[in-house]
């Protein structure tokens, strides 16, 4: 690290950062850390392609819902493509953890979007001649969903390879920002494409804008060599990964308590089409501004992060999935609609910031040899939990009303969380930081 020119001292390193958006030089005349990263590390050429490659990502899944929902006019089609976009990455997660410590994870991503962008524009190609039908769609999304499942855990890992350890938070902050951005503007674009356009043209520049992905990847040079160890046995190696969860009381418990908050607060969104049919009844503008909402909150929220150390963000997530029940309640027992827009831009600000420290966490407390295995959990629970939970609590609300539904989930939430703060307080004295 250089000395200070005004001390001549080396500067303390805060043990992570997050990006600080407000002003393009902070007080002390420094640049911000987010703004640094974007233009004086590889992220920001990787951030770049990789929201390109969402928005495009987003464009297809509307368009091929949008296909589905017209051949069939049956939700149940709909929860089958949704199946097919899901499942791969509750199967083959742990698998893909695994490979992405065992092999290179630049060399993973490069193969696996130059896949994804065959399989777009196979989907196109099809559309064009017509012999795109409701299987075709569904087994190629599948396909789409499994290449990304198996390539989750190397892109997640890959983030700590082109950032020092002290920028870490940033990448990953703005990595959600980019994701909450793309889920803004793929569907957007999709939409003005189906309507003024044609549906083919969505499947066209999707494949156009991952390709361009594949060629900012190839033109990457990852700042921190991965460490590759002997392989071992697919199955030993993804026991290691367990037995590192299970044996660091600190890590099993963030993650649990992701697993609970993913449950039952970040489940709320998949549900946005109940609560608005009961805010704004028979009205589609009231999705639109509830799902826009929690988007616009998940944006600000990671942008304007503060920074913690390892210890203060295992105290800070479950305030933060707390905040969101609170937040989820306001939402549905709210009779005022603007009440419960704010509220769901609330939800979306404490998800996305839990979310953001929860991986944060993973990564400054993970030993290298290993940020693969535990990120493909990480994305296990990620994935799966809001499903599980909109299943169970969507089932509960049929029966007594989304507002009681999700006041009982909420209340058990709480009690949860209480049994598991002296656990918490424990674990935070052996938290160790990794370099």
């Amino acid at each position: 690290m250089v000395p200070s020119p005004n001390t001549g001292k080396i500067p303390q390193e805060n043990p992570i950062t997050f990006p600080l958006c407000d002003t393009v030089m902070n007080r002390t005349g420094q640049i911000p850390t987010s703004l640094r990263v974007l233009t004086g590390t590889q992220f920001g050429s990787f951030c770049l392609g990789n929201g390109l490659s969402l928005v495009g990502t987003w464009m297809q899944r509307i368009a091929c819902g949008w296909l589905i929902w017209e051949w069939t006019q049956s939700a149940f089609w709909l929860g089958v493509l949704a199946a097919g976009d899901l499942l791969p990455v509750m199967l083959i997660g742990p698998f893909a953890g695994v490979a992405a410590d065992r092999w290179d994870r630049l060399r993973q991503n490069i193969r696996a979007q130059a896949v994804s962008a065959l399989l777009a524009l196979l989907m196109a190609l099809l559309l064009a001649i017509g012999r795109l039908g409701l299987l075709e769609v569904i087994a190629l999304t599948t396909l789409q969903g499994t290449l990304s499942a198996a390539i989750q855990p190397a892109r997640l890992a890959m983030v700590r390879q082109m950032v020092g350890r002290a920028d870490l938070g940033a990448a990953v902050a703005l990595n959600s920002v980019t994701v909450n951005l793309a889920r803004l503007i793929g569907p957007a674009l999709a939409g003005m494409m189906i309507v003024r356009l044609d549906i083919i043209w969505v499947f066209a520049v999707n494949a156009a804008v991952t390709a361009l992905y594949v060629l900012i990847l190839g033109r990457l040079s990852l700042a921190f060599p991965q460490k590759l160890s002997a392989p071992q046995p697919f199955l030993r190696e993804m026991a290691e990964g367990f037995r590192h969860v299970v044996a660091t009381p600190a890590l099993w418990l963030i993650l649990l308590v992701m697993l609970l908050g993913g449950m039952i607060v970040r489940s709320m969104l998949e549900l946005m089409p109940a609560i608005a049919v009961r805010i704004y009844p028979g009205n589609a503008m009231g999705l639109a501004l509830l799902t826009g909402s929690a988007a616009c909150g998940a944006i600000v929220s990671g942008l304007t992060i503060r920074p913690r150390s390892a210890v203060r963000l295992l105290y800070d997530v479950m305030v933060l999935w707390g905040l969101g029940a609170g937040a989820a309640i306001l939402m549905t027992w709210a009779t005022i609609p603007g009440l419960a827009v704010a509220a769901a831009a609330l939800l979306g600000a404490a998800t996305t910031r839990g979310l953001i420290s929860t991986q944060t966490f993973v990564q400054i407390t993970t030993p290298p040899d290993l940020h693969g295995r535990i990120l493909s959990l990480h994305g296990l629970i990620a994935r799966g939990s809001p499903a599980l939970g909109a299943l169970v609590i969507g089932f509960f609300a049929d029966r007594i009303g989304i507002a009681a539904a999700t006041l009982i989930a909420a209340a058990m939430l709480t009690f949860c969380f209480l049994l598991l703060a002296p656990l918490i307080r424990g674990a935070a004295s052996t938290v160790e930081e990794t370099d």
